[in-house]
């Protein structure tokens, strides 16, 4: 089976230790520290340091495991039902369907429609002909290449188109926002602010543009979560026992963009967008579900987002840390502590438009890279359900 692989030693070998096993659904967290030779003090601090746990490994493998199976035409489900801990197929298969929405011999035939490389090219195609944004977003952005996008101008620009204005208005209004505006000045100038409002712009102009190809609840929910990102960092950087550097506007960017692709995956005229949509259901962690839709449809979701927001002609330094972005979740290359951090908000994002209620796991990887108090994070991101 084509594991994915970390880069982390221990993590590695805790890995390994979980493949080698008849049933790794079983493996208790001392077997594992036992056979790598390790007390539990040493081996829970040291998995720490790699801002990891036991927990979140084992449960990242199994979850690899049922859905990288299901990708292989010769996958045996009687074994991987055994492997995966369930006593019988039938108490697997119901577990799957209840969590997919759809059988494990079904999500396997899928998988198997059309090749990756034929998918791509689909995509491609259908990323292509993506119809071209509103008025008021072309000039929000030709605006801001010449440099002109103060408060007044973008008032102006905004002001014009009594739809956009009314998605601001409603924005600014909620009360993650605080205060409710008075006028359109105020919801940009106090709210919201200008680099917001032209990123709204690029998102509401996308859905707008996409409606009728993809699914309404994926194109309401997964708005709303994009719409939320700004606020989620504010939030995060609040609740960070240490500050981090971070480049504000640029990875504001990066939050409200990255996912944007899931909106070119799930549209209705891909070879595998039923994939997509069970996938969606079904895989809880970001960076599990972008290694295998990379694997099945050719194209990873922030490689996705890239070539959508590349044929709309957005920042071209938005693409290129979409890129890095998309290399450090593919563990091509090493992360830091702000590419660790912008992957975690992701994934929060992700599981609040997915309807996933499991925050266990996002819980634990916040203590893990210092963030204070999560529940305030998950009271936020309940919001977009």
């Amino acid at each position: 089976m084509a594991t994915l692989q970390y880069s982390l030693p221990l993590t590695e070998a805790v890995n390994t230790q979980l493949s080698q096993s008849d049933v790794p659904a079983s493996l208790t967290v001392e077997q594992c520290a036992k056979a790598l030779a390790m007390s539990m003090t040493s081996f829970r601090r040291k998995l720490a340091q790699e801002e990891t746990s036991y927990k979140l490994i084992q449960n990242k493998f199994l979850n690899e495991l049922s859905v990288e199976a299901l990708l292989e035409n010769q996958a045996n489900i009687d074994e991987l039902s055994f492997k995966l801990g369930y006593s019988e197929r039938a108490t697997f298969e119901r577990a799957f369907r209840q969590r997919f929405g759809t059988t494990p011999s079904k999500f396997r035939e899928l998988s198997l429609v059309n090749s990756a490389q034929s998918s791509f090219l689909k995509l491609t195609e259908i990323a292509q002909n993506i119809p071209p944004m509103s008025d008021s977003c072309q000039q929000l952005l030709e605006e801001k290449d010449k440099g002109n996008l103060d408060l007044q101008r973008v008032t102006e620009i905004v002001g014009k188109d009594a739809i956009f204005s009314g998605r601001l208005m409603g924005q600014a209004s909620k009360a993650i926002y605080g205060k409710t505006p008075k006028n359109l000045q105020e919801a940009i100038s106090r709210n919201l602010g200008v680099g917001t409002v032209v990123n709204f712009a690029i998102i509401y102009a996308m859905k707008d543009a996409l409606q009728d190809h993809v699914g309404q609840k994926i194109i309401e929910q997964y708005s709303q979560a994009f719409l939320l990102a700004p606020k989620l960092f504010q939030r995060l950087r609040k609740l960070l026992k240490r500050p981090v550097d971070f480049d504000i506007a640029l990875t504001e960017q990066i939050l409200v963009f990255s996912l944007l692709g899931i909106f070119l995956l799930s549209h209705k005229e891909t070879y595998k967008h039923e994939l997509m949509l069970h996938s969606l259901i079904g895989i809880d962690d970001l960076r599990l579900l972008n290694h295998h839709i990379k694997e099945s449809m050719g194209i990873s979701i922030f490689s996705a987002s890239s070539l959508m927001l590349s044929l709309w002609h957005i920042d071209a330094n938005l693409v290129k840390q979409l890129n890095h972005l998309e290399k450090v979740s593919q563990l091509q290359i090493k992360s830091n502590e702000q590419s660790e951090l912008i992957l975690f908000m992701l994934s929060c994002l992700y599981i609040a438009a997915t309807d996933h209620d499991d925050y266990s796991a996002l819980e634990q990887k916040a203590e893990l890279l210092n963030i204070n108090s999560f529940s305030e994070l998950q009271e936020l991101l309940v919001t977009v359900s």
